[in-house]
């Protein structure tokens, strides 16, 4: 939810948020604070919790690895503010 939802909950912020994610909004923007860091290795633990509770199941396996895959490619900083396919950009969001 944190690369999808753009803009925030309260109007004090006077718009200046409204075409980033809450993930982009995290610590101003920067990259590698400890906020972050920890939001990215949470991922990466319940992927090593499910696969080893599964007993290593290849099906399963390979869901919880694409699954992995896409949320730790969207935290990269090469990913800032884009928006892949057209999904998720500020004209087609309603109030």
């Amino acid at each position: 939810m944190f690369h999808w939802i753009t803009g925030v909950p309260f109007s004090i912020s006077q718009n200046e948020y409204d075409g980033l994610t809450l993930w982009e909004q995290i610590d101003g923007g920067a990259q590698f604070t400890p906020t972050k860091k920890y939001l990215t290795v949470v991922p990466i633990i319940l992927f090593l919790l499910s696969t080893h509770y599964t007993h290593y199941d290849l099906p399963t396996f390979m869901v919880n690895l694409t699954s992995l895959i896409v949320v730790l490619v969207a935290k990269l900083p090469s990913m800032h503010k884009v928006r892949l396919f057209g999904l998720n950009q500020e004209g087609l969001m309603d109030d």
